[in-house]
């Protein structure tokens, strides 16, 4: 394989956007917080985002870094010094396997249609490529991916990134249950019992089984951990869940969320399940949809009114099968667009 240097091809310091397009470039930093989260929380308003980004998200874009990420962002400003656009690249820190680095983009959608989207898309591709030879060094080994969320209904963003050489790596169906409408239950059989969700060391268990499940539909161990660690950042107890045999062994997990920024921009209270597993030993026994059941079941007892989930179309249990079968319905999609190096 050739060297690092040589696969990302970049050879000049990377520039910030040129200025005829209205907007002052800038790097983040503290002072732009107030006018950046507005700008956040107006454009993921007008798109309906599946995942709004949290207060504390916004904190770690201005802070730089986390301890397993280095964030890059810049701001555009307009006349009067407020964010209409901001270019984010996340890189992984001591990636092993695979630099998987991450794209997200904001522009307020009055400032839409004017070409900003491809000003900051080639920032961030030259930026993701040149924090990456910083980090990793030129003669690396390691394969890089660089990628980026595209919803399914943005087609202008979907040719952007196709002009840029990226190319569709995997889609998921968004689907929302109507908790005011009749639903499917299905129960444990008498082999398993449901368990709360455990403590301190006992959670190590339930990780373990997390990689060796998403192993399976993945096969990179640093994008499994990362969604582990995402979702127990927020996880809620109240209706997360494990289940085990009666004779003790782990079966499946469900883990459970509470999206608050998306009650902010809908109105409506719901709860989001990010990860639910099934330990390869005990498939084909119903349990994925019966976690699922017991979650909707105890949510619309607590009054909440909608319940949502993703899958990956190409996911190799079916699970869209199982949860249409409940009663969830598509309500959105969104795709990787992805370019390996």
């Amino acid at each position: 394989m050739s060297t690092l240097q040589e696969r990302l091809n970049i050879s000049t310091a990377v520039e910030m956007p040129p200025g005829h397009l209205g907007l002052k470039w800038e790097s983040l930093d503290a002072r732009h917080a107030p006018s950046l989260a507005a700008l956040i929380r107006k454009s993921q308003s007008f798109d309906l985002a599946t995942y709004p980004t949290s207060d504390a998200a916004i904190a770690d874009m201005i802070e730089g870094w986390t301890e397993s990420t280095l964030i890059s962002t810049i701001v555009g400003l307009d006349n009067c010094g407020e964010v209409q656009a901001a270019a984010t690249v996340y890189l992984p820190l001591k990636a092993t396997k695979q630099i998987s680095v991450t794209l997200d983009a904001s522009v307020s959608p009055s400032w839409r249609g004017r070409g900003l989207g491809r000003v900051l898309l080639r920032w961030q591709d030259q930026t993701a490529r040149s924090l990456i030879l910083q980090e990793y060094g030129p003669d690396s080994q390691q394969v890089v991916k660089i990628s980026a969320a595209v919803a399914g209904n943005n087609d202008s963003a979907r040719s952007l990134f196709i002009a840029a050489g990226y190319t569709p790596e995997r889609t998921f169906d968004v689907m929302y249950a109507d908790l005011a409408r009749p639903l499917v239950t299905y129960r444990l059989n008498d082999e398993y019992e449901f368990h709360p969700w455990p403590e301190g060391c006992a959670v190590e268990e339930v990780r373990q089984l997390h990689q060796e499940t998403f192993q399976d539909h993945w096969g990179s161990q640093e994008t499994t951990l990362s969604w582990w660690d995402d979702s127990m950042d927020n996880l809620d107890r109240r209706w997360s869940c494990i289940v085990r045999d009666k004779k003790g062994e782990l079966a499946g997990y469900c883990v459970v969320a509470r999206p608050v920024s998306r009650w902010m921009l809908t109105g409506v209270k719901e709860l989001y399940a990010e990860l639910v597993g099934v330990s390869r030993s005990h498939r084909g026994k119903g349990l994925a949809r019966a976690m699922l059941s017991h979650a909707v079941e105890r949510a619309r007892e607590d009054g909440m009114q909608s319940f949502g989930l993703d899958v990956d179309v190409d996911n190799p249990s079916a699970a869209g099968q199982i949860y249409t079968a409940i009663g969830f319905e598509p309500k959105s999609s969104y795709t990787y667009y992805s370019v390996v190096l």
